[in-house]
This record gives structure tokens, sequence and C-alpha cells, in this order.
């Protein structure tokens, strides 16, 4: 008779994230998850001391499941573009899981918000490698602009609106370039940054 096969910390996080994604975390129990396994609840118990601790994990697992897809680029080099289009994507594609990480009061202030996932500072230096900003500049950038594109994805992941790609794209590039204006304005931004993404729109590759 062949040994039972152990089961690790990885597979008990991936069967919780499963559940989630399909249910929600409400959803998330001893028992349904061992039975996602094929096991009894007692292996769970030798890896966690109670659920609490696995949701934890769990929700830290998503919060890296959600670093790696808003940092993807068809092109293999990253634009804040991609990254929006990216964050909207997931929360259509995964709308349990976002809802998880940006309905639940995981910070008070939004500043602190969107420095808590790992990609804020790779977000922060696309931006400032885009726009010449600095650092600090990209990051009060940043804040407004998710506040526009945290609006349209709450709207997709509670399936009040539905947008395609195409009128998710246009409405970020049009709060884009009005936020760049801005930010000519005060000085932050040279001229022709702007300029450059007039001639990229105008050839397609926007």
């Amino acid at each position: 008779m062949p040994a039972k096969r152990k089961i690790q910390k990885e597979d008990i996080l991936q069967a919780s994230v499963s559940i989630i994604s399909q249910e929600g975390l409400n959803a998330l129990n001893a028992r349904k998850l061992a039975k996602k396994l094929g096991c009894s609840t007692q292996p769970l118990f030798y890896v966690y001391e109670n659920m609490d601790d696995l949701k934890k994990d769990v929700i830290d697992e998503i919060v890296k499941i959600f670093d790696r897809e808003v940092l993807k680029s068809e092109t293999g080099r990253l634009e804040y573009k991609d990254i929006g289009m990216n964050y909207i994507r997931f929360a259509k594609d995964e709308p349990e899981l976002f809802k998880l990480m940006f309905n639940n009061d995981m910070n008070e202030e939004a500043f602190g918000f969107i420095n808590l996932f790992n990609s804020a500072n790779t977000i922060f230096e696309t931006i400032s490698k885009q726009t010449g900003m600095s650092k600090e500049d990209a990051k009060q950038f940043h804040l407004r602009m998710w506040l526009y594109v945290n609006g349209i994805a709450s709207l997709v992941a509670n399936q009040t609106v539905e947008f395609n790609d195409e009128e998710i794209a246009k409405l970020l590039k049009d709060q884009y370039v009005s936020m760049l204006l801005s930010e000519i304005k005060k000085g932050n931004v040279k001229q022709d940054i702007l300029a450059q993404l007039t001639k990229k729109n105008r050839e397609g590759k926007e």
C-alpha cells in the first residue's frame, strides 16, 4: 500500500487561494480545505496552529499573486499603462481575490496602502523612467492615478459596470494625459514627454 502524500504548506496555500477565488474568504474553513486536498483536517493543523494563522499566510500569498500579475508586460518592457490595465484585469479575472485585498481593512491611509505591496517601488521607478519625475513626485502621481484606476477596478470586480480592454485603455490614457499636463505645468515633467506620447499614439504604439 503506497504511503499517503504528506500535505505541504504550499499545497494548503494553493488550495486555500483556489477556494477563495471561487467562493470568497468566508467559504474557507478546515473541512472544505481538507476535502479540496483529499485529506482529513489533521494534517492542516500540523502546519498551522489555527485558521487565523492560515488566513494571514493566504492573504500574503494573494498579495504575491497580485504583485506578479500587475507587473506583467506583453512586450517585455514594463510601461505604466501596462500596470493600470493589469490592475483592472486582475479585478475582472479574480474578483474575490481583489475584493479581499481592496475591501479589507488592511491600511487606513492611502499612502500606506499603495506602499503595501512589493510592486510599489517598481511602479514608482517605472513612472520616473517614463516621465523624468523624482521618486517622490512619482509616488504622488501614482496615488492620484491609483484612486482613479482603483475606482474602475472596484466597479468591475463588483460587476457594477463592464468595460472591454479598448474602453479601459482609453479611460486610462485620457486620465494619464490629463495628469501629465498638470505635472508639466508644475514643472515636474518636461514638455517633450507629452510630445513623445502623442507621437507614439499616432504611430499606433499605445
